[in-house]
């Protein structure tokens, strides 16, 4: 044999095996993607999202509608206590809400954006007005009934006014963000304490 033709034999057994590779079946069947959904920004779920901004809002609303109740308290310094426990408690829960504003993520919605801003600027004011409330009671004397009393009035018209963030509201700006919160369970319950909350 020369070595021409055991050269052509050799190209020919490399191209049957190169071939022979090519048009192996590929074994399962197609599927989409299994990456996982982004957890915030575009692609992200919006149900999630606005549930995480309504549980911030929750953090403050929940103890903020359990108002003290003073019939039972037996003195002005166990309303003092009182009071005091409630404010600090509210004050805590717009701490807690504020950290949780700050780590919602990326809006997956145009607009989200400018809620978690207008919600955040509210809950800071907020938090300055029960931080104050809260000085004013825990600086009065008991021991004057008169005066107590009357710093106890204040603080307690200073909490009737006070404007709690309007999240729900803040949503409605931004239609597909609107009809998520309707399914978000965090949601659905802060539209149910909203009327509790003072205002």
């Amino acid at each position: 044999m020369s070595r021409t033709t055991r050269m052509t034999l050799l190209i020919s057994a490399l191209l049957a095996l190169v071939v022979g590779g090519c048009s192996a079946t590929v074994q399962g069947a197609p599927g989409p993607d299994r990456a996982p959904a982004p957890a915030e920004g575009p692609g992200s779920d919006p149900v999630a999202w606005t549930g995480r901004l309504c549980t911030a809002v929750l953090a403050f609303a929940n103890p903020a509608t359990k108002k003290p109740d003073y019939s039972a308290s037996p003195d002005l310094p166990t309303v003092q206590k009182t009071m005091s426990a409630y404010l600090g408690a509210v004050s805590s829960g717009i701490k807690e809400g504020r950290s949780q504003l700050d780590t919602i993520g990326r809006s997956p919605i145009d607009g989200g954006g400018g809620v978690v801003d207008k919600v955040q600027n509210s809950m800071t004011l907020l938090e300055q007005d029960f931080t104050g409330a809260k000085a004013a009671i825990d600086g009065a004397d008991p021991a004057d009934g008169a005066r107590f009393s009357a710093t106890l009035g204040q603080v307690e018209a200073t909490v009737a006014s006070i404007k709690a963030p309007d999240a729900l509201g803040a949503l409605t700006s931004v239609q597909r963000l609107q009809k998520a919160a309707e399914r978000a369970p965090s949601c659905q319950q802060l539209s149910t304490l909203a009327s509790a909350v003072p205002r």
